[in-house]
């Protein structure tokens, strides 16, 4: 179990964006051309990707009035779990854990995705950068694995993300600190009038490095309470299979991304 953990308390939200913008700036990661309206509901860039790692989520989570649903705020970002399904299904053992903290060795990243497709918190994303293919033509094509990683790989005490917060939405510390506080806020929260307030985070993935105060159920959040665990015993046959292919690739990641699509057919229909 992690000894520190992130806080993220959605009843103080204000959904300012510090969070994004100082992630970033401390990360020197690119901003992403958006429009109004881009999103499922009021959520600008869209979604999690290799440029942004950092979230701020504007969503209804009570239609039941249609003229006045209710509305909150979420911020998200990688969850850092004790047993990291992205982590479990790394071919190359490019994603690893750094003190309390799931990150990825972008020199061992081949892009297969497989990162991707495991996390059912949709937070790890490929980087796109430009190619001409054989036939002279300008394409896109997927490269390496980005995410969160805590502000661990440079350093900071305190993350950038944490460290802007005007609201006190956003807390780093202690994990048993960081728990009772959150205990105290839903005991706030549940006097407000919200019966359903909880902590998410405490048990999915056996301990998530990043804590969530919800006020209402976490399904309502498109949170899944019982969270999908990757096949350990395919995941290992993928690996294996994987282990001898790749020796026959020379290095080059798009030959290994191929060895390993071949790799999960195999173990697949065995």
């Amino acid at each position: 179990m992690a000894e520190k953990a992130f806080l993220v308390d959605t009843s103080k939200c204000q959904g300012c964006r510090g969070c994004q913008v100082a992630c970033k700036q401390w990360n020197g990661l690119p901003g992403e051309k958006t429009e109004f309206f881009e999103g499922p509901e009021y959520t600008n860039p869209a979604k999690l990707s290799a440029k942004t790692w950092n979230h701020v989520i504007f969503f209804p989570i009570d239609r039941s009035n249609a003229d006045r649903p209710i509305w909150t705020i979420m911020h998200k970002k990688c969850f850092h779990c004790s047993e990291a399904n992205c982590l479990n299904v790394c071919p190359e053992k490019a994603i690893y854990r750094l003190d309390d903290w799931v990150v990825v060795d972008q020199d061992k990243c081949i892009g297969c995705g497989a990162c991707v497709n495991a996390c059912v918190y949709k937070v790890p994303e490929l980087s796109e950068i430009n190619h001409v293919n054989d036939a002279g033509q300008k394409i896109l094509k997927r490269d390496k694995s980005h995410k969160c990683n805590a502000c661990t790989l440079n350093e900071r005490e305190i993350p950038a993300c944490v460290s802007v917060c005007p609201s006190d939405a956003m807390r780093f510390g202690y994990r048993q600190d960081i728990i009772k506080h959150a205990q105290a806020r839903v005991k706030v929260l549940k006097a407000e009038g919200f019966p359903n307030a909880n902590i998410y985070g405490l048990d999915q993935f056996k301990g998530l490095g990043v804590l969530t105060v919800l006020r209402d159920k976490a399904e309502k959040y498109d949170l899944p309470l019982n969270p999908a665990v990757v096949d350990v015993v395919k995941t290992e046959a993928t690996k294996d299979v994987y282990a001898l292919l790749s020796s026959f690739t020379m290095g080059i990641p798009m030959l290994k991304r191929a060895a390993y699509k071949v790799s999960k057919s195999i173990s697949k229909d065995a």
